[in-house]
Parts: C-alpha cells; structure tokens; sequence
C-alpha cells in the first residue's frame, strides 16, 4: 500500500512543472506610440505596438514585438469614446459572441467588456484595443490585417482549453 501512494506521489509530482508551465500568464505588452496629434490634443485615435514580454516587463527590453494595435484617443476614460488608462490588467479569453476568439480584460473599472479583440478602424471598437499586421498613423486611424494578428495572438497565447491568464502592461 505505501508502495502504491509513494508511486501516485511522484507520478503528481512530476507532472506539477507541467501543469506549472501550462498555467503561466501570457505577458503581453502595449506600448503606445506618440503622434504630433495626441502632443497638440487633436489626435482621434492611437497608434501602439504590441510585444510578448515576460511578467517581470523589463524596462530596458519590450519584448517581442507581435502586432500593431488601434486604440481610440484617450478621454478621460470615458466609456465607448475611450482608451483605457496605463497601467497593468489581468485578462482571460472568450469566445462567444460575434467577435470570435478574444481577450477581455479585467481592473478596467469604471469600464466593462473593455477587449483586444479584431477590428481595422475606429468604428469597430468601444474603447477596446485593435491588433493588425499593417501600421497606420494616429492620422489615419486604420490598421490592416486584424484577422491575421488575431491568429498570431491566440498561436503565442497556446492553450486550447482557453485557460491560460494574460498579462497586459499598457504604456505610454
């Protein structure tokens, strides 16, 4: 008997890294770029990158740069007419709904539902965060290939079940 629990143990301790590394956050990164607009208070939306880092956010390294990203200007934080603030959110993964597979994001209080999820121009979002392929200016306010980021995100983001937490730093 004691033969039998000592084989359980280390058979559940050895797959403890395993279900460790499967439940690792995915850091991701959003760092904001700056426009003649958003410097003189005119710009209607924001242009950023988008890196996969690690959940120390080194300051000296963004990380692996992943996509472009389409924001609308930032007011106040204003539900629907705004991008959400710096600073660090918590995420999971959904996928109901006509959006399809997404990530909403969690501490964004006063604001709900706020998501990266796809979309190429500021008339696809409420205030959520946009990833393409393509680069835009805060001028254009238009960013190509959200379909095709989309796909790159869930391949980094690697877990079927869809459990996986994220990390998101947002930065100006």
């Amino acid at each position: 008997m004691k033969r039998r629990s000592v084989l359980v143990c280390t058979a559940f301790s050895a797959a403890l890294p395993v279900l460790a590394q499967a439940l690792q956050p995915l850091a991701l990164r959003l760092v904001r770029r700056t426009g003649w607009q958003e410097l003189m208070g005119k710009n209607q939306c924001v242009i950023a990158d988008m890196h996969v880092s690690t959940t120390a956010f080194p300051v000296s390294d963004p990380g692996t740069k992943l996509a472009n990203a389409l924001e609308l200007a930032y007011r106040g934080n204003l539900a629907e007419i705004s991008a959400i603030p710096p600073g660090d959110y918590t995420g999971f993964v959904r996928t109901d709904g006509g959006l399809g597979w997404r990530i909403e994001l969690k501490g964004t209080a006063p604001r709900e539902n706020v998501q990266v999820h796809i979309g190429n121009r500021t008339t696809n979002t409420l205030g959520c965060i946009l990833l393409g392929t393509g680069n835009s200016s805060d001028a254009q306010c238009n960013i190509p290939g959200s379909a095709a980021a989309m796909d790159k995100l869930k391949v980094v983001y690697a877990d079927a079940s869809n459990k996986r937490p994220v990390v998101l730093r947002i930065q100006a």
